[in-house]
């Protein structure tokens, strides 16, 4: 099976026609959305935790340390919840392809018995994450291979999740279904089966954000430093060095103050993570649809079955291995 990695204008492509798409899905029933918004919520929590517990270490305040601590726990445990919600979203995807209305608590019921499966899943997530973690430390040819390996799970992780929610298959089973997937397909979906659906978009579209809004909070700590909370500050900026010029309204005299960065950290942590969920989210709809129409295709109903051939094919679009427009 090749396993192609779309180009940086291929994921924004890939994206905005998924998103749009999705929402036909999504329009049949809003229930789909509840996974969605609770994942959306754990992420911004979660973040808020470990700045509310940095911050208040910073000003001197007690209970920082039990806030970063929480928010540890919290940073280990999302590999379970996001797994538990992933699946619930399948379900909801599959139900509502099938003509049904399902609410979160048909669903939930419907994935009675799958805790064993959700928790490996969640393991293989934290595994995939530490090897991701290892490759921006390897060089070379391991640091390619530990890339390869992170980029080919998360591929394998969309297609046993629908496994899982739908078919209710071990793990075992679910990688035995994908390895005979593959006969499967329909000849106008085979040239999307290895293609890695959005692959690295979130940093894509989050690199400039970073990079500018970065350049503004420090144009803000700088210009408004001697206003912002004492605590923050790293002081004048001759103290740096007494050879710095004037540049208009910042000079040696000028005080930097790190609170705006702090802020900006905060948000952009917050943006990251939401992001990162709902682009989770339009992969397991894209994976769960695509497995439904090959595994299930006489249980989808008639109203939606023809207009998924368009959809799951991408728009037809046919890349070549190095990501492209064939």
């Amino acid at each position: 099976m090749d396993f192609d990695k779309p180009g940086r204008r291929e994921r924004l492509s890939q994206l905005g026609f998924l998103m749009r798409h999705t929402f036909s899905i999504v329009g049949r029933n809003r229930a789909i959305l509840a996974p969605v918004f609770a994942m959306w919520a754990y992420a911004a929590a979660m973040v808020a935790v470990f700045f509310i517990g940095l911050y208040l270490i910073v000003i001197g305040s007690g209970g920082g340390g039990w806030l970063l601590f929480g928010g540890l726990i919290m940073a280990v445990y999302k590999y379970f919840f996001y797994n538990r919600a992933e699946l619930t979203l399948s379900r909801l995807t599959f139900d509502t392809a099938t003509g049904a209305t399902p609410t979160r608590q048909d669903a939930t019921k419907a994935l009675a018995g799958l805790k064993a499966q959700s928790r490996r899943l969640a393991l293989l997530d934290m595994a995939a994450a530490w090897i991701a973690s290892r490759k921006n430390k390897e060089g070379g040819l391991m640091g390619m291979l530990l890339g390869g390996m992170g980029e080919v799970w998360d591929l394998v992780n969309h297609f046993l999740v629908p496994a899982v929610a739908v078919d209710r298959l071990n793990l075992r089973d679910g990688i035995a279904r994908l390895k005979s997937l593959k006969n499967h397909v329909p000849e106008t979906l085979i040239g999307v089966f290895g293609i890695d659906i959005m692959g690295g978009v979130v940093g894509t579209l989050m690199g400039p954000i970073y990079l500018f809004g970065g350049l503004a909070a420090i144009g803000c700590g700088l210009l408004f430093g001697d206003a912002l909370p004492s605590a923050f500050s790293a002081g004048a900026l001759r103290e740096l060095s007494p050879d710095i010029p004037a540049l208009g309204p910042i000079g040696p005299d000028t005080v930097f103050n790190w609170f705006p960065v702090f802020i900006f950290a905060f948000l952009g942590f917050v943006m990251h993570g939401l992001f990162a969920r709902a682009v989770t989210a339009i992969k397991v709809i894209y994976f769960t649809l695509f497995y439904s129409r090959i595994m299930h295709s006489e249980a989808l109903d008639p109203a939606i079955r023809a207009d998924l051939e368009g959809y799951l094919d991408l728009s037809k679009q046919k890349y070549s291995s190095a990501g492209v427009p064939a």
